[in-house]
């Protein structure tokens, strides 16, 4: 009997061991966590992102972060307070905007913090950053190091795609203006000849000197040509 019970005690203290460096593990305070949408953060505490293979019409994005509650459920709301550290962003405040405290509904364990960040010119040489993290406030505390914050990486930095050689075929010498035109017209700038049929690259190309047929007819006199004065044709 006494080993069953000294037994039971090791399991009991093993388990308040493993409780307290369980990173989830929140000692009777409410806490925070914060992760990005996967897709983009794939379980790392940062964001990267390029508006380069998005239309110009493209100017913001937002991306939604989810904030976790570590405890329980409250019968009242609570609210979330976040901040930017100075030390770790390069962005300013023009380039995204965001909410610096949302509520969690009673009941509910998380909530969705908006991020949007917006696409300027400067973008196109330089890439910026941006580092929120979590906030104590009077209805929370912060939670683990590695999610209590979040940082998030944008340009609009537009490079030779690697496999140009394959498609110049369809689209001819490459200059960033073409490219950009290409982007603008068909509203992405990824072409993979392994899965992209013949068929389907020449109405590509097709398009675009449709396209840019009518671009030189509404700017008569100022063809689309590249910075170096070389006319655009497909």
């Amino acid at each position: 009997m006494n080993k069953i019970k000294l037994y039971l005690a090791f399991i009991a203290l093993t388990a308040l061991f493993a409780c307290e460096n369980d990173p989830f593990y929140f000692n009777s305070e409410a806490r925070l966590r914060m992760e990005g949408p996967e897709v983009w953060t794939l379980g790392t505490d940062s964001l990267e992102f390029s508006f380069a293979n998005y239309s110009s019409t493209v100017t913001d994005t937002t991306f939604d972060i989810t904030v976790y509650v570590m405890g329980e459920a409250a019968d009242q709301a609570r609210t979330a307070e976040f901040e930017i550290d100075p030390s770790m962003s390069t962005a300013e405040t023009n380039m995204y905007s965001f909410p610096e405290m949302v509520t969690i509904p009673t009941g509910e364990l998380s909530v969705n913090l908006p991020v949007t960040v917006k696409r300027v010119e400067v973008l196109q040489t330089v890439q910026f950053q941006l580092y929120i993290k979590i906030k104590e406030s009077a209805d929370f505390k912060i939670g683990v190091t590695e999610q209590n914050h979040l940082l998030l990486k944008w340009s609009d930095i537009l490079s030779k795609p690697n496999n140009w050689d394959d498609l110049e075929e369809f689209f001819g010498v490459y200059s960033l203006t073409k490219y950009r035109f290409i982007i603008d017209v068909l509203n992405t700038g990824e072409f993979d000849t392994d899965t992209l049929s013949w068929a389907q690259m020449k109405n590509y190309q097709i398009e675009l000197a449709e396209a840019l047929r009518l671009y030189n007819e509404a700017n008569a006199g100022n063809p689309l040509a590249d910075k170096n004065g070389n006319l655009i044709t497909f």
